[in-house]
């Protein structure tokens, strides 16, 4: 997106470094978003929506070598930030951040789902539950850190959260690790969260790209240390491919099998997106079976699409 407005920084103190001058700016962006998302299970309820996000990057160079970044997005109403985090960039030392509010991108972030997709995942708009996916238990990113580096052909991404703000929760850890060095355009990831005293997860992943074409599967584990609650079990493969330099088409299936349940719930869904300069389109369609395992479930059908004019 182009800038709106661009403003001097003189000065720029954070927690993490002692620095007495940094040079840098802020930049502001926005877009006009209007998005449609039909359910069969939701007749009833206006399936037409305006988006209200604006956003705000800044940053720049520190007199000692370092960067330093900040992040803020405004929605859903005017006083309202509801992400927002501050990165340290330390070049070969890699990169320290701290999310202030639902945005840190490190640890499991970085696994959660490495399935690729032309617009959203296969389990989005049917449900408000995610469910399959590594952080499925939790992982509280208010007050988390985060820690990236990269090692030649190997990326690792930690994260951790001294207090979730969840009662009787311990402290959240977890780690993602991406190897690209077996073969071109392969990556293999492996990835683990300890949900305090809630859940232990682990992810496996293989992810390839050739030319246009892009495919992973991924497997995901979710144990959670209460005998009443139903560990999870998914299975998540899909494939994309650029049709040309605007237009993308993907599918894809995730299956997840809850312990103890009849049924495994089944997500499946076909997405396309198209870029015409600063007009975006995206849309499609997914499918909920057998929600939570329940094979007295109803199918949940969604319908989807979003037009963005980027200014």
């Amino acid at each position: 997106m182009n800038n709106l407005k661009k403003v001097g920084l003189t000065a720029l103190g954070t927690t993490l470094v002692a620095s007495a001058s940094v040079a840098g700016e802020m930049s502001v962006s926005g877009s006009a978003v209007l998005s449609y998302t039909g359910l069969n299970t939701n007749s009833a309820v206006n399936p037409w929506a305006q988006g209200n996000s604006i956003k705000f990057n800044g940053g720049g160079d520190l007199d000692n070598g370092m960067t330093v970044s900040v992040y803020y997005e405004l929605d859903q109403s005017y006083n309202v930030y509801d992400d927002y985090n501050l990165k340290l960039g330390m070049g070969d030392m890699g990169t320290l951040s701290f999310s202030g509010s639902s945005s840190s991108g490190s640890g499991v972030d970085k696994l959660k789902d490495i399935v690729p997709n032309a617009y959203t995942p296969v389990y989005e708009a049917t449900d408000a539950t995610d469910s399959g996916l590594i952080d499925a238990s939790g992982n509280a990113q208010a007050g988390q850190w985060g820690y990236d580096t990269t090692m030649g052909d190997l990326t690792i991404s930690a994260s951790y959260n001294p207090e979730p703000g969840t009662d009787n929760k311990e402290k959240e850890t977890g780690i993602a690790v991406i190897y690209s060095g077996l073969m071109d355009g392969l990556e293999l990831s492996a990835g683990y969260f300890d949900d305090g005293d809630e859940a232990e997860n682990d992810t496996l992943g293989v992810k390839y790209t050739m030319g246009s074409l892009t495919a992973a599967y991924q497997l995901t584990k979710v144990d959670y240390a209460a005998t009443g609650t139903k560990d999870q079990d998914a299975k998540h493969y899909g494939v994309s491919i650029a049709i040309n330099d605007n237009m993308s088409v993907s599918a894809g299936q995730q299956a997840v099998e809850f312990d103890g349940a009849a049924e495994d719930e089944k997500n499946t869904g076909l997405m396309a997106s198209y870029t015409m300069g600063s007009i975006s389109m995206g849309g499609g369609f997914n499918k909920l079976e057998n929600k939570g395992g329940a094979s007295s479930a109803l199918d949940v059908e969604a319908s989807i699409f979003n037009i963005s004019f980027a200014f």
